[in-house]
């Protein structure tokens, strides 16, 4: 894919109205060359059956503190099984976004001082949900550093429901193609419950959430790298 300039596409808001908990979301994310390849991406990758697909209830996913059962219902694809080589894949392909310096700009100017944790990350690990008829996914956070959600639809109107929520500062975000989202992972958020109208035969023409989290891995050497070099210069 060429890389056409990405920001001219954007369409920035901010929320910083509560200084505890400020996020961003870009509209039009993805470039129309990009969009195209994503949903390309999408409709191989959905090409099982759904009886095929697993499901986010039998797998690691977050619980609930009391009763142990998974908060999410939803169909999870994970992408590093799929490819052996990230840069065949257009969604792990266009992640060079979040590292560009008009990206971390736009952090830093609305999302200090948690931005700094983001700047300091250098892991990823991307995760596909896609939602149907009832699937939800009920207030948790997630154990990463940061996390950013990009939602890819075709047709809003065939369905209700699965618009976003952070529970804590009670801020519902619609549900939008080519919206991304991005907040630091301690935040609470959920996903509202999915209604067609019709059930459609075959598969994707809900909801897909493609989701990027980021962390940190310390740099350089290791515990034991420097505990044996000491044990050599002692000797």
């Amino acid at each position: 894919m060429s890389e056409e300039k990405f920001t001219e596409h954007w369409k920035v808001t901010t929320f910083t109205d509560n200084p505890t908990f400020p996020f961003v979301i870009f509209d039009n994310w993805y470039t129309p060359e990009q969009e195209k390849a994503i949903w390309k991406e999408l409709d191989f990758i959905s090409t099982p059956s759904r009886e095929e697909t697993l499901r986010a209830e039998t797998t690691i996913v977050a619980k609930d503190s009391e009763t142990k059962e998974p908060l999410s219902k939803a169909y999870r694809y994970y992408l590093e099984d799929y490819y052996g080589k990230r840069s065949v894949s257009p969604i792990l392909n266009c992640m060079y976004k979040q590292r560009t310096p008009e990206f971390h700009k736009i952090l830093k100017d609305n999302c200090l001082p948690y931005a700094r944790s983001f700047l300091a990350t250098n892991r990823d690990s991307t995760l596909l949900s896609y939602y149907e008829d009832n699937d939800h996914y009920r207030p948790h956070f997630d154990s990463f550093m940061w996390t950013c959600l990009i939602w890819m639809v075709r047709d809003r109107d065939l369905f209700t429901g699965a618009d976003f929520w952070f529970p804590e500062p009670d801020v519902e975000i619609k549900l939008k193609n080519n919206r991304m989202v991005m907040f630091p992972s301690c935040y609470k958020h959920a996903v509202n419950p999915l209604k067609f109208h019709k059930t459609p035969k075959e598969m994707g023409y809900g909801k897909y959430t493609i989701t990027h989290f980021y962390y940190a891995v310390p740099e350089g050497p290791s515990i034991k790298e420097l505990t044996e070099g000491s044990s050599n210069e002692n000797k």
